[in-house]
């Protein structure tokens, strides 16, 4: 059995998946279970902040129903921390309410998908920005990547294919040249973002193709809207061969600027790692 099943409260958690940094995730029911060590606690606790917000907004999503932490200290998971596991390792869990609906990336193309992909991610957009506590500045997300880079991590896999030859630390210079112009275009353009606006994340009802749910919003937070958008046309492209204007005309944005879409799809893949 995992460690970190054997922690949670209760018997009968199915594995679901594996994550990066050590990340699990159980399901039990209606209730999923993510579980990390040590290193990821800082990126669970701001997942589980923005769950909690989120869930106070019109738009639909998990809610957090417990937290718990293990660390020195007692020997088993009471919902309130203090669990250890049997080699003192420490670590958290975000139990959240399991969101109704399939994955967008799971659902055949359809036109009226296509549309609304593009109203889940403009509801979003459409968040109150004076509300919401959690804030992307570009220069932290370019520190970001800036940190990625120097350790070596990026993925390959996850650049544009005429890229992927390039070095790191050449596309990391050329983001970091064009960053003041894109910040000055994106100064009277901030909104509430996503942080990984991707098909898997945004749920729909399969029958009438409503959005019943976004999923995985540990990088929500103000920025620019381009940080969003920039992601749709390859996803679109990839999963279903069809190019992105039908989603930018049912967002309300036919004539997107695309050195910020080129800008961001650079910089994205550089900041996970």
């Amino acid at each position: 059995m995992s460690l970190f099943a054997s922690l949670l409260p209760g018997d009968g958690w199915e594995p679901v998946s594996g994550g990066e940094s050590a990340t699990e995730v159980f399901r039990r029911g209606d209730v999923f279970a993510k579980c990390c060590g040590v290193a990821g606690v800082d990126e669970l606790i701001a997942e589980r902040d923005r769950v909690e917000w989120l869930a106070g907004t019109s738009v639909p999503g998990a809610r957090v129903l417990d937290w718990i932490e293990w660390s020195e200290g007692a020997g088993g998971a009471d919902g309130s921390g203090g669990a250890r596991g049997a080699d003192g390792s420490r670590g958290a869990a975000l139990l959240t309410s399991a969101v109704p609906g399939v994955a967008a990336v799971e659902l055949p193309w359809s036109e009226k998908l296509v549309a609304g992909f593009a109203d889940a991610l403009r509801a979003v957009h459409s968040l109150p920005v004076e509300s919401c506590p959690f804030l992307r500045p570009l220069p932290d997300v370019i520190a970001q990547a800036e940190d990625v880079v120097r350790r070596g991590a990026v993925n390959p896999d996850f650049l544009r294919e005429d890229v992927q030859a390039v070095p790191p630390a050449e596309l990391l210079a050329r983001i970091q040249a064009e960053a003041p112009e894109i910040a000055a275009k994106a100064a009277g353009d901030l909104v509430v973002c996503h942080g990984d606006a991707c098909l898997p994340n945004f749920l729909f009802d399969p029958s009438t193709l409503e959005l019943t749910g976004v999923i995985d919003v540990g990088r929500l937070g103000v920025a620019d809207r381009y940080t969003d958008l920039s992601l749709v046309p390859a996803q679109l492209h990839d999963e279903w061969s069809v190019d992105a204007s039908a989603f930018f005309a049912a967002y309300g944005l036919p004539e997107p600027d695309a050195q910020r879409l080129a800008f961001y799809l650079l910089l994205d893949p550089l900041t996970w790692g």
